[in-house]
């Protein structure tokens, strides 16, 4: 789609700024838009939340820039009504003014029920009826007040901004009817963008699908489609190549008890991606970990060992290991009593059905209490093929794997490039880099849910 430029553009006379359409106003965001925020004092703190009554919004609730209602606290009507200037309505626009989320953006395109701010954040809108706030919003959300935010924060490691720094931002605004025509622009454009989005992302979703199937059933029925079956006498197996064996846990792995030492690398286990072969830093792990300064602590592990997380096991949480090294105490360690693939036996058991096999065997009252000790994973029940069977299965696993991986990867190429051409529009529409007033007045497209 090629959109036109203005016919004629003039010096905004801010830098950065450069050229906007001739008849647009250069102006400054304090007068058009009043900002109110709660005071320091007037924060709310976590024991004055409330089962029910009018919502409190903090930016932990913003979610693809809208605010998740179903995850907001809720106060007493007492507390709401203390500050009445930052009582939302609809169509607010909500900004986070500091820490790590400063310049997050939500718009109230909804509301419940009543509902107010906590600290931290800022509400905008219009002061006259020349301003639609939609507007405001994709001009906020825009490189060029990101650069703003980013030149005129302070601190060194707990960003922030005054509000009297955020009012100063000069930006260039059209007449009210232009600004409802760009809006429909963005809105039937955006949706279009957004449609190809969700095919995308539902193609990921069947991939993942896909690739599980495909995983569970090599690694339950074997290659072979034709190959004669007989019943495997294990419930969550059913039939298995009749040259399979069933074996306990036990009879192909011991537990083992071993500490570590400062040589060896501390490995992380991943419920997604199992052991790593290297010791990961900070920044690549899943989730935050605080790891011991005593290697004794930890537990040693060897090439071709089965380690498992206690508590996350009903989850999948299984990892091979590759590479000399030691885990944390709160994995089990097992290792082959004979020759076997622990890859193997891995992805059998992260499979659907063994998972739910091994929610069966733990221990707890709730799922995220729920615990595989040794002395019941030793008693599941699984079937192998022989060794250089199981070695040919993991192979074309390999090559499905790399198939999916390639897919997966050509789809989420193709969202992000959709996502910075959203916001290529979006940003090129608000600051007057296209005109957009003669554009077809089409319907936004039904976006399926």
């Amino acid at each position: 789609m090629k959109l036109p430029r203005y016919p004629k553009y003039k010096d905004s006379g801010v830098k950065w700024l450069g050229q906007v359409p001739e008849h647009w106003e250069v102006i400054r965001l304090k007068y058009v838009a009043s900002m109110k925020g709660r005071l320091g004092w007037q924060g709310l703190r976590s024991d004055e939340y409330t089962e029910e009554g009018p919502f409190l919004v903090t930016s932990e609730h913003f979610t693809n820039d809208r605010v998740d209602w179903n995850r907001c606290f809720h106060v007493s009507e007492d507390r709401y009504a203390i500050a009445p200037e930052i009582q939302l309505r609809p169509d607010d626009v909500l900004m986070m003014k500091d820490g790590a989320a400063m310049g997050k953006l939500a718009y109230v395109d909804h509301l419940p029920g009543p509902a107010c701010l906590n600290s931290h954040l800022l509400l905008f809108r219009p002061l006259d009826g020349r301003f639609e706030n939609r507007f405001l919003y994709y001009v906020l959300g825009g490189p060029d007040f990101n650069g703003y935010m980013i030149r005129e924060r302070t601190g060194t490691t707990f960003f922030g901004i005054s509000q009297e720094r955020i009012a100063s931002f000069p930006f260039a605004i059209p007449p009210r009817s232009e600004q409802e025509r760009i809006l429909r622009f963005i809105d039937v454009e955006t949706s279009r963008i957004d449609a190809l989005i969700i095919q995308q992302q539902r193609l990921i979703s069947l991939l993942k699908e896909k690739r599980q199937t495909s995983i569970s059933h090599a690694v339950t029925k074997g290659l072979n489609p034709k190959a004669v079956m007989k019943p495997s006498g294990v419930k969550w197996l059913g039939e298995v190549p009749a040259h399979w064996e069933v074996y306990r846990l036990t009879s192909l792995y011991r537990e083992i008890i071993e500490a570590g030492n400062g040589e060896l690398p501390i490995l992380s286990v991943s419920i997604h991606s199992g052991v790593s072969d290297r010791q990961l830093d900070d920044e690549e792990m899943d989730r935050k970990v605080n790891r011991s300064e005593d290697a004794g602590k930890y537990k040693k592990v060897l090439p071709g060992d089965l380690v498992y997380n206690m508590m996350r096991a009903w989850q999948g949480g299984f990892g091979t290991v590759t590479v000399p090294g030691q885990i944390s105490p709160a994995y089990v360690v097992a290792r082959p009593k004979r020759e076997i693939s622990s890859r193997f036996v891995e992805l059998l058991l992260r499979t659907p059905q063994a998972i739910e096999e091994i929610r069966c065997h733990s221990y707890g009252v709730t799922d995220f209490r729920l615990r595989l000790y040794w002395d019941k994973f030793k008693i599941i029940r699984v079937a192998l093929p022989p060794k250089e069977e199981q070695e040919k299965i993991l192979a074309r696993i390999e090559k499905m794997n790399q198939k999916f991986d390639e897919l997966t990867e050509a789809s989420n190429s193709s969202i992000a490039t959709l996502q910075e051409r959203r916001a290529s529009l979006i940003s090129a529409a608000v600051t007057g880099q296209i005109d957009v007033r003669n554009y077809p007045p089409a319907e936004a497209p039904a976006v399926c849910q």
